[in-house]
């Protein structure tokens, strides 16, 4: 079995498993479906992961190509990883606000493009089976409660909340009606209106329903809203973290790096930082100046887009003298749409589909921007687009030579590293406005670092959802709307927020490492190279190809 047979499988397994996501990405093979949660199904499904997985663990790697190589460590890393998530079926229909069915419909339908009527067509099949998919996950909850995989009190709430939103939203602005479509719109969108109407709105409806009567009494109260309450929780824990971070690391060894930054290694930073921006000289004073200054807001939803590409073209124009290849466009600014933004993230990247009808897209939260703190999204846009996941995930998407996977592969520890450690480089590339916005970049460290403390702290050690908040509101100026979303996420996507801390680390270490070795002949677009130009990898797959292409 050779590697582009296994990729090609794979390829066709994800869009199988993930059909709301293929459309997205391009792939409009399955636009006339949702993910099947059928039991008997899932099971069938898991076991054509693992045997990718193990297929290609059984290839001898060193008769492979290095691009070989790094397709079939990719292979085997994100094939085990799908097959264990349908395994423990506790994130295939999770409820929450980030990774629900709900979410999948909402955001991924608005993202849709087609080229040609009968992929339009399609979508309206998919649309008409929306009120069996929400029926399907229903019961998948029911019988995770019932086995004692109980969904936390606080993502259920956020989710029930983004039912509501969508509900009440006006039809002119439901994602289901927002597709171009290249023919016959007319008579396609009368039809999506009626779907909408007559079909997703009361399955969607029904959908809410069946989670307060049935899901919403065995829900997780607030002190308890880690994995380790649940049965076998210890365990899948350190599956996760091993699957976002592929370190071999315990819960609590990553809970004390964590505290070390977030309480020692930044402090000094943010002193002579606050020193230069305010003339002040303790976190709390910064911390205080921070919140209470209204200059730290935003006044409306106009501003934080402006602020966004303001940025974003400041970044565009010096990249030529940090990377030796970029994407061909920089991305679009786009709200969250408003339906699901009170649950979001501050902000978000979607990068372009296989045939790039439409560019990467930096998804901004403008939901009451009067409590947006503007000292922040410096370092929130060159995270999120320039030169962050605009730059990692559209070079990727646009890589020449390889499996059609890798383009889209999502090793969070790779790519939120990137961003994370973009961050940082936009201060060496004299993007900051000022003091006050390189506190931003700080305050982003710190979150990051804070991720590691109260991740780990509610999932291992047992922590309540109101000590994670209480912990990042002592030791990050981050906004309390944004702690409780993030704790939110925290809570629903265990596991996932350790990737940005420890792949940042990583990354940070491989270019101390490469300017050691090198010294005047160090070269930063070519150590950048190395990080983007093979689409995303595992971080022992990063560190084998900084030892083999620039130290060997």
């Amino acid at each position: 079995m050779s590697v582009d047979s296994l990729s090609d499988r794979y390829w066709d397994l994800i869009c199988e498993y993930a059909p709301t996501i293929a459309t997205v990405r391009g792939d409009h093979s399955h636009n006339h479906r949702l993910r099947n949660l059928d039991e008997d199904y899932l099971d069938d499904l898991a076991g054509r992961f693992r045997a990718i997985a193990t297929e290609t663990g059984d290839l001898d790697m060193s008769k492979l190509s290095t691009q070989d190589q790094i397709s079939a460590g990719l292979l085997a890393h994100e094939a085990g990883v799908w097959a264990s998530e349908i395994e423990t079926r506790f994130l295939v229909a999770a409820i929450d606000p980030y990774l629900g069915v709900h979410t999948r419909l909402l955001s991924d339908t608005r993202m849709n493009t087609v080229q040609e009527q009968s992929q339009a067509d399609a979508l309206l099949e998919r649309y008409r089976g929306v009120g069996d998919h929400l029926e399907q996950a229903l019961e998948l909850s029911v019988a995770n409660a019932t086995s004692g995989l109980t969904p936390a009190r606080a993502s259920l709430d956020r989710v029930l909340s983004q039912l509501d939103g969508y509900l009440a939203s006006d039809l002119s602005d439901d994602p289901f009606l927002k597709l171009e479509v290249p023919e016959d719109a007319s008579r396609w969108h009368s039809e999506a209106s009626k779907l909408v109407q007559e079909v997703i709105r009361p399955a969607f409806a029904e959908y809410a329903a069946g989670l307060r009567d049935r899901i919403a009494p065995t829900a997780r109260p607030d002190d308890r809203p880690g994995l380790c309450w649940l049965p076998n929780g210890d365990a899948i824990y350190q599956g996760l973290i091993h699957r976002y971070t592929q370190l071999e690391r315990t819960a609590e060894e990553i809970h004390q790096t964590g505290q070390e930054w977030g309480t020692e290694i930044l402090v000094d930073q943010w002193i002579s930082t606050g020193q230069s921006a305010f003339g002040l000289d303790t976190m709390k004073e910064i911390f205080a100046h921070l919140h209470n200054d209204p200059a730290m807001r935003f006044d409306n939803e106009e501003e934080m887009l402006q602020h966004a590409r303001e940025a974003i073209d400041r970044a565009w124009e010096v990249v030529d003298d940090w990377f030796n290849i970029k994407p061909e466009t920089k991305c679009d600014v786009v709200p969250v749409p408003a339906a699901v933004a009170p649950a979001m993230p501050p902000a978000y990247y979607m990068q372009p589909p296989t045939d790039f009808s439409r560019p990467g897209m930096y998804f901004l939260n403008t939901h009451r921007p009067e409590e947006r703190d503007r000292f922040e999204y410096e370092s929130i846009h060159f995270h999120e687009a320039i030169p962050g996941h605009h730059f990692d995930r559209s070079i990727a998407a646009a890589l020449d030579g390889i499996p059609t996977f890798r383009r889209f592969s999502q090793v969070y520890a790779h790519t939120e590293g990137w961003g994370l450690y973009a961050e940082r480089l936009a201060d060496e590339m004299g993007l900051y406005s000022s003091d006050v916005d390189r506190l931003g970049a700080i305050s982003a460290d710190a979150w990051r670092a804070g991720r590691l403390v109260v991740d780990t702290g509610m999932h291992a050690l047992g922590w309540s959802r109101q000590q994670a908040i209480d912990w990042l509101r002592e030791w990050t100026p981050i906004g309390l709307l944004t702690i409780e979303q993030e704790v939110v996420r925290y809570i629903g996507m265990p596991g996932q927020a350790l990737s940005y801390k420890m792949g940042q680390l990583e990354i940070l270490d491989l270019r101390r490492r490469c300017k050691d070795h090198l010294g005047d002949t160090f070269d930063i677009k070519a150590f950048h190279d190395v990080m983007l130009t093979n689409g995303a990898m595992t971080l022992p797959m990063l560190r084998r190809r900084v030892e083999e292409d620039l130290l060997a």
